[in-house]
Formats: C-alpha cells, structure tokens, sequence
C-alpha cells in the first residue's frame, strides 16, 4: 500500500467483507483533519456520489463531518449484511432532509427553510480494522468516521424542533431497552451545524443537494453484541428500526 488511494481502496473493500486492514504505512496516516477530509473525499471518489452527512451538532468548533455514500443510506425493508460489513455497533439520531440546496455562506434563517423534514435515524458503525483500539483515531476518522450505513425513519412533526434538547431517545436490540438519554442537540444545535456545514461541504467540492439527508450526532448508542433487531424510540415523536 503506497497510496492514498489505495488506502481509500482497502478501506471501501473491507467494508464489503474484504480483508481487515492490519498495519498501513505510516506515511499514509491522517497527520491533521485536512489529511482527515482528503482521505474522506478519495473514498467518496471511488464509491460516490454523497447521499448526505454525518455532522456533530453541538459538539466542537467546528464541529467534526463525514460525507456519507448515497448506497449506504438504507430503507428498513433493505437486507443489511451486519457480519459482511462488519456491523458492530448502533447510534440513534436525529436527520434531517434538505428540501433544497444550501450554498456556503447561507445564513442560519435560510439553513432553518432549506430543511423539508426531520427523522429519526439508526447509524449503523462498522470496524474495517484488525484492531480497532490500536487504530489511529484520524484513521478512524478518514473512514468516514467508521460510517457502514444510515436507515432514515418516516418524518417527524416539525413541532417536535423545541423539544430536540431535552428529547427523551432510547436505543432497543432484539426488543430490550439498552441506552436510554433525555439530552442532545437543540434546534440551535443543528441549524449551526448545517450553516457550518454548507461552506465546509462546497470547499470540498460536495456542496449540500435537495434531498441529502443530514444525521446529527450520537444521543442513545451501543454495542450489538450478536443482537439482530435495532430499533430508535424518540419520545412519542418518532420510530425507525432495521435489522442486521
């Protein structure tokens, strides 16, 4: 392995049951997060277009960001292969769908009517690594913050933005409640966010669409430890569940 490009290639392979990776040369290591984004943007290059993001509302200054493959975001009907993709563990969260695009420099008013809809969101994370714990955290980052796929729930009543802070979200595998968490990012959490995230995405050549979907951070998350059903209860707001 030379290359980040065939870093990227490797990558994009294991998620797909190919071999994990083990050592990659040290050269080939993100240094900072600008190296962090290039290795997102070579893998989306390879296996694009970008269906929507993984922002961390709330969380940082800037916050942290992946693309995310517009084949990795998933109905509930779809066949998740969770042992082929190296499925490992589930995060709920809240998306949001663009109704239309956002160039950078949008303010926050136009961030707020570009959103057609909100939905409750399983994030599925997968571990291409021989040994996760002993895998560079920017690694883990330039692969598309270990993204192996997002199911997006029915829309939520929109009326459910002032309550977002506060929002009562629990995680269940195979029908037992696991996590549970009543806090995360607020309405002003995630406009902010996605205001960021519009200059961030066209500087990188990936500007926000009509129709992307945006998941917004982790509230209730966990290991699946051989569970097969994974479902997102938000208050009384929203369902989504899928299996693996």
């Amino acid at each position: 392995m030379k290359s980040i490009a065939e870093l990227a290639a490797a990558l994009v392979a294991a998620h797909e049951g190919a071999p994990l990776l083990d050592q990659v040369p040290e050269h080939l290591l993100p240094a900072d997060l600008d190296a962090v984004y290039a290795l997102q943007d070579e893998i989306i290059a390879q296996i694009g277009p970008v269906g929507g993001w993984k922002v961390a509302a709330g969380l940082g200054d800037p916050p942290l960001c992946a693309p995310i493959p517009a084949d990795r975001f998933l109905a509930t009907a779809d066949l998740i292969d969770g042992e082929k993709q190296r499925i490992f563990l589930a995060e709920i969260e809240v998306a949001v769908r663009l109704g239309s695009d956002l160039a950078g420099g949008a303010l926050p008013e136009a961030v707020e009517a570009a959103i057609a809809s909100l939905h409750p969101a399983i994030e599925l994370i997968a571990n291409p690594f021989v040994d996760r714990d002993a895998t560079p955290r920017n690694l883990q980052l330039g692969d598309l913050q270990s993204n192996g796929a997002v199911i997006v729930g029915r829309a939520m009543d929109r009326t459910m933005v002032d309550a977002l802070a506060s929002l009562p979200v629990t995680l269940e595998l195979d029908g037992k409640p696991t996590h549970t968490v009543s806090k995360g990012a607020s309405w002003d959490d995630i406009v902010g966010a996605i205001t960021w995230l519009a200059g961030h995405a066209e500087q990188r050549g990936h500007s926000l669409r009509a129709g992307q979907e945006i998941i917004t951070g982790a509230r209730a998350l966990a290991p699946l430890n051989g569970a097969k059903m994974i479902e997102g209860v938000l208050g009384e707001w929203g369902r989504v569940n899928c299996g693996v």
